[in-house]
């Protein structure tokens, strides 16, 4: 059931184009967190920055950042991240540079989230897994999926 804040489903078996039908096309920005471009923990040669003017290029290992694109942007690069995992706020405004969510307590990030645009959540830990899909607005997630996933459907909380 959804609460007075949010509404969430799980999405059994998902991978990140399965999940794309539960964005708002209207909604201008997605924040991907943590995003991990090689999962595996292990040296691999690319390109990264050393800093905001310069590259290196060669073995590197645990490369983890955050994206924030348009939600047009998301949609045209989602096949790429198939294989992976995500964390991804939907807003209708762009994160501000000084938000952590990670230092947020978790029983304050929704607020934080909400007075900061998000309408929407999605975490993915790994492809082919469940996957939980949050709306900060009550009634988007019965009128805006299919009717697997409606109020009534195993999936819907």
């Amino acid at each position: 059931m959804p609460n007075q804040h949010h509404e969430s489903i799980y999405i059994h078996g998902a991978v990140v184009t399965d999940l794309i039908q539960f964005l708002d096309k209207s909604v201008p920005y997605v924040w991907l967190l943590g995003h991990m471009p090689n999962p595996a923990v292990l040296w691999w040669d690319t390109s990264v920055p050393i800093n905001k003017d310069s590259s290196f290029f060669g073995k590197v290992r645990n490369v983890i950042y955050d994206l924030q694109m348009s939600t047009s942007e998301f949609i045209k690069v989602s096949p790429n991240l198939n294989d992976y995992g995500l964390v991804l706020i939907q807003s209708n405004n762009p994160m501000p540079d000084t938000l952590e969510l990670d230092r947020v307590p978790e029983n304050q990030q929704d607020s934080v989230l909400i007075k900061n645009g998000a309408t929407l959540k999605i975490f993915l830990p790994h492809a082919i897994e469940t996957a939980m899909v949050t709306s900060y607005r009550v009634g988007y997630l019965n009128y805006n999926v299919s009717d697997q996933y409606r109020p009534g459907s195993p999936h819907f909380i």
